[in-house]
């Protein structure tokens, strides 16, 4: 059985990263810009101080340009993931030289030990985290690239709030869940939120 599941999810996570792939540079930027803005519109966004942000690979929805506004406007303390063996953690920001190409050709934060988010900050806070994906559906269910990375992280830290960002044409009937994957609060895409 977990064969079968294992092989569908391989089999829908390339058929929808396929169909990401085929935006133009152009329309991933204007329908980024979309999503950014809806995301600003939310109270789970305007109730946090922190924002947790995944720093975009390849097609991925960009989120490049909303960090550096974020980190310019001073408004949130901005914290982005560093791959750390099997896991992320993520890393106070402060300025786009705080990067480093890092796991798999992705920008990290150089990030140190003084800088890591930890449950005790998240105590005293509202927080944010921003998750990407391949595969997502109108229950909220979230498949990602298969590493398990941010199921894990947001198992550690229940009290997160958390949003996907999705273009539309990722969005399928039915996303193939098991019990550790974490549905996010809301997924944002271009042309809908769907909670």
């Amino acid at each position: 059985m977990e064969k079968k599941i294992f092989s569908r999810k391989q089999e829908l996570r390339n058929r929808y990263l396929n169909y990401r792939n085929n935006l133009s540079m152009k329309e991933r930027r204007e329908k980024s810009a979309k999503i950014w803005e809806q995301l600003k519109k939310e109270d789970i966004f305007k109730q946090a101080q922190i924002l947790l942000v995944y720093m975009d690979y390849r097609s991925e929805v960009m989120t490049t340009g909303l960090v550096e506004e974020l980190i310019v406007s001073q408004e949130k303390r901005i914290f982005a993931p560093k791959v750390e063996g099997m896991d992320i953690q993520f890393y106070e920001v402060t300025s786009m030289e705080d990067f480093a190409e890092g796991y798999q050709g992705i920008r990290e934060p150089l990030g140190d030990s003084a800088g890591l988010f930890t449950n005790k900050i998240l105590q005293d806070t509202e927080a944010l985290i921003l998750v990407p994906g391949a595969v997502f559906d109108r229950e909220r269910g979230r498949m990602g690239y298969g590493k398990g990375f941010y199921d894990r992280y947001l198992t550690a830290f229940p009290r997160l709030h958390s949003a996907a960002f999705a273009f539309e044409c990722q969005i399928t009937k039915k996303v193939p869940m098991e019990t550790h994957d974490i549905r996010p609060n809301l997924i944002i895409t271009d042309t809908e939120v769907i909670r």
